[in-house]
């Protein structure tokens, strides 16, 4: 029987193995791109830039390992009036993997590098979304002389505390859990059990490419799969493998300690839109206890990032929750071309 049980468990390893190498090659074919590839130090990043003029607008996505792909909407409304950039992260979309776990300090640099190898001249106008912002805070502050100033969407604050109801499973997991999560699922990810769960995962398919729905829908999972994984070994290796259960912050200590080490913005152009909705739960007593973390993310958190800079403002979307770039693209667009018009009025 145990023979038998072996003998069962090797061709399920080697089927979850096989399994894991084919999707990861058909990634790494990058099908369907949409964007450009731009080589950095012998890997290529995925880069989309659109319209005309200066300055130039950088869009940085949230976490969840999307890619740049959700600005699209924001994008087209920005494009109307400068340049304006969304890209993926190594690990994300159509970029290729890192070739170690991320770090703040390696987006920034991969961002950097990535800039300075297209047609799209310094200095930007960051806008930041959900820990994109806490990005591009770090981004200004290791290179001030390319930003002109900033945009934070419903960004995280390395000092915010949510209430329980609203961690993640693995932000509110013990440390022994976080710990013994690491260590399987280096394990997981090479015998495919991570990419056999998201096999059904929905995916957003380009409308270009409707007429090649299934094959698109696989391309795009397959992004999804690889971009979990890079936010995965990213999120073990900023908590010192699971042994750092941060009780603050955006569930990254690495990320945050280096937004707030990167220290205020001087007198650039600054708007903090802030989301007017948030989730409501059935459960009077947690419902009751997310309408205070509210009050205090609107009035105190993203209040206190509007002063990061001497030329900053808050301003509240009513009609959006934290998926600022897909339900209000305008009002980001808006707050993008106050930006510009402000430091186009300052150059002439």
């Amino acid at each position: 029987m145990l023979k038998g049980l072996a003998l069962v468990a090797l061709v399920l390893a080697f089927l979850g193995f096989s399994y894991e190498q084919i999707g990861r090659s058909h990634e790494s074919q990058h099908l369907f791109r949409i964007g450009r590839a731009v080589d950095v130090d012998g890997r290529t990043l995925n880069i989309d830039y659109r319209g005309s003029g200066s300055p130039a607008v950088i869009l940085e996505s949230g976490g969840g390992g999307y890619g740049g792909y959700g600005w699209r909407n924001v994008q087209a409304e920005v494009a109307s009036f400068t340049t304006v950039c969304w890209y993926d992260r190594a690990g994300e979309g159509w970029s290729d993997l890192s070739p170690t776990a991320r770090s703040s300090a390696s987006i920034v640099n991969d961002l950097h590098e990535l800039l300075h190898r297209t047609p799209v001249p310094a200095p930007y106008v960051l806008v930041g979304h959900s820990i994109g912002g806490e990005y591009i805070r770090i981004f200004t502050g290791r290179f001030a002389s390319e930003v002109s100033g900033l945009v934070l969407v419903d960004s995280t604050h390395p000092e915010q505390r949510e209430p329980a109801m609203m961690l993640s499973p693995i932000a509110g997991m013990p440390v022994l859990g976080r710990r013994l999560l690491c260590i399987v699922l280096p394990v997981a990810e090479r015998f495919g059990v991570i990419r056999f769960a998201m096999r059904n995962t929905p995916v957003d398919v380009p409308q270009q490419f409707g007429a090649e729905q299934s094959a698109v829908t696989a391309a795009i999972r397959n992004q999804r799969v690889k971009g979990v994984q890079t936010e995965s070994a990213q999120g073990c290796a900023a908590t010192q493998g699971g042994v750092i259960r941060p009780d603050k912050g955006s569930g990254n200590p690495e990320v945050d300690q280096a937004a707030t080490n990167a220290g205020r913005l001087g007198d650039r152009p600054l708007i903090v839109l802030t989301a007017g909705k948030y989730w409501k739960p059935d459960d009077p007593v947690a419902a009751k206890e997310i309408a205070a973390f509210h009050e205090v993310w609107i009035h105190e958190l993203q209040s206190d990032l509007a002063n990061l800079s001497d030329d900053g403002k808050q301003l509240i979307v009513q009609s959006s929750d934290h998926a600022m770039p897909e339900q209000a693209p305008q009002a980001i667009a808006s707050a993008v071309k106050e930006v510009v018009t402000k430091l186009r009025q300052q150059r002439n």
